[in-house]
């Protein structure tokens, strides 16, 4: 070490935690810096999360004006410095105690899984390894991580050895993908454009979708330039289901009316419901009509991992793109999402066409260039080869979301993950049982699809209505008051609905029992 290196930072009182290049200086305090910190995490845990499923029981208000004090805002950024175990006890004081815990037993609120702790280091090594995973010579052998891992979900979709994708924040931004793939590349095929369509070009163009289906799809289409009435939505059945005939009912209609389909936006394990899609039917239209077909899978992908219970996601193989999101029951720390492409060089087709001049491994030449050469793929003379994401979808900077995925997947094998699923799964059949065994209690759908169960508490002498909805309200701000559980409500047929999303790798039989045990004592205190 250079002498007088650590006098550059002892303006700090931990100058050793920023000048790290001395091991014999830095390396105990950066090992005593990550256990003190471990330790923090692991006392969140067990005193707060194994605890309760939802932080102290406080209003938005009161939470507020607990968080930021007098001020009720955010102050200003601290000028000075202070110790890390001072900053790890204020986590403890100010913010352990008001998270939600997706650790509980009994928390079965949005897709949000207790992390496996593989994930979790998985995401350290990536955070300190600090590998961009955009060009290919700024993450090397990142960029190769995320390709195995992106071979391993399209393996998992049943896609063929011509399928790609990549790894993004989550579904809405694989949705927004498979959504520009859509439109520029299926769309510019459909009207027979020598470019993508933009502006009035969009006019006419129909997506079809059920009313189950993800808003980010409609987001998507709005943020894309489509006129509102692109997004056809068409009515799910009894199960929630998109089916077949009613899109293919919808195409007839609009080709009838002078418009022109493009694309079936399907679902597999909506989030109301956990409804998987006819998938197969949807498949047969998309073929038959020349319709890009894509489905999100955030959710439902998972299933696949399971030999007993794949085949209650069929037929992802026959879509066009697929979105699949390991942060759900993947059981991986936030954020990972994916987008699989049937055929993979679409990404690029779409994506690669404009060439920064700073991202030039693999892109441009490594000697100097004539300023004014036109860079484009016919001058491309870089080495070939190099797997460059940022040409494959719309971010540039690129966190190495792969590792954790990558350790996870190795740690536990699909095996592991299957059993996983599984469990869940039938979780989810004992409670939609136990309900079913309670007239006090009713699901919707009874059998669920998949990990979803929604179920409402029907107090003696209360039928449809506001009465009732309110019902539903009052008893999921009570669980969430007493701690000892967690659900979310949904609307479905026009009622208020209990949604228990099980992914928690924490749950047993006994939870369920208790979660309903709950709802029972707490139905009759009003």
């Amino acid at each position: 070490m250079p002498g007088g290196f650590l006098e550059a930072f002892d303006w700090h009182p931990e100058p050793e935690l920023l000048g790290m290049r001395d091991a014999a200086t830095s390396r105990e305090a950066l090992r005593a810096a990550g256990a003190a910190t471990w330790d923090a995490a692991l006392d969140y845990l067990y005193d707060h999360a194994f605890v309760r499923a939802m932080g102290a029981p406080i209003g938005y208000a009161e939470l507020r004006a607990e968080y930021f004090g007098n001020t009720g805002g955010p102050g200003g950024a601290p000028v000075d410095p202070t110790p890390l175990a001072s900053i790890l006890d204020e986590f403890r004081e100010r913010i352990a105690p008001h998270t939600v815990s997706a650790y509980h037993p009994r928390s079965f609120g949005y897709f949000t899984p207790p992390p496996l702790v593989s994930s979790v280091l998985g995401e350290m090594l990536a955070q300190v390894t600090q590998q961009g995973v955009d060009v290919w010579h700024a993450g090397p052998v990142g960029a190769f991580v995320e390709e195995e891992v992106v071979r391993w979900l399209c393996d998992l979709v049943g896609y063929g050895p011509s399928s790609f994708g990549l790894l993004t924040s989550g579904g809405v931004m694989a949705n927004f993908i498979a959504m520009t793939l859509a439109r520029d590349l299926h769309a510019t095929r459909v009207l027979r454009l020598d470019r993508p369509p933009r502006g009035r070009a969009l006019e006419g163009l129909r997506v079809y979708a059920s009313d189950q289906a993800h808003f980010s799809i409609g987001r998507a289409l709005d943020e894309l330039g489509f006129p509102t009435e692109t997004l056809v939505i068409v009515a799910a059945d009894e199960e929630f289901r998109l089916r077949g005939a009613g899109v293919a009912a919808a195409v007839v209609r609009d080709r009838a009316s002078g418009l022109t389909p493009i694309a079936i936006a399907a679902v597999a394990g909506t989030t109301n419901t956990g409804a998987v899609d006819a998938i197969g039917e949807l498949a047969d239209v998309a073929e038959r009509e020349e319709l890009w077909l894509h489905v999100d899978a955030a959710y439902g992908g998972a299933t696949r991992l399971s030999p007993r219970d794949a085949g209650r996601v069929p037929a992802l193989d026959r879509a066009d793109s697929v979105t699949v999101d390991p942060h759900k029951w993947f059981f991986q720390a936030y954020d990972i999402g994916g987008l699989i492409v049937r055929r993979g060089g679409d990404l690029e087709a779409a994506f690669g066409g404009r060439r920064p001049e700073y991202y030039r491994g693999g892109d441009t030449p490594l000697a100097a260039t004539d300023p004014h050469e036109d860079h484009d793929d016919d001058h491309d003379h870089g080495e070939p080869g190099h797997l460059n994401f940022w040409k494959l979808g719309f971010e540039g900077t690129r966190r190495w979301r792969a590792l954790k995925l990558w350790l996870s997947w190795k740690h536990v094998g699909t095996a592991g993950f299957a059993r996983l699923v599984e469990a869940n799964l039938d979780l989810a059949a004992h409670l939609a049982a136990r309900i079913a065994e309670d007239p006090a209690f009713e699901a919707l759908p009874a059998i669920p699809p998949l990990s979803v169960v929604c179920f409402r508490h029907r107090p003696a002498g209360v039928v449809e209505g506001p009465e009732l909805d309110a019902h539903q309200d009052r008893l999921q701000v009570a669980l969430e008051a007493s701690g000892d559980g967690w659900l979310t409500t949904t609307r479905l047929r026009g009622g208020t609905w209990l949604r228990a999303g099980i992914v928690n790798t924490q749950s047993t039989r006994a939870d369920i029992d208790r979660l309903l045990d709950t709802l029972r004592d707490l139905a009759t205190r009003g």
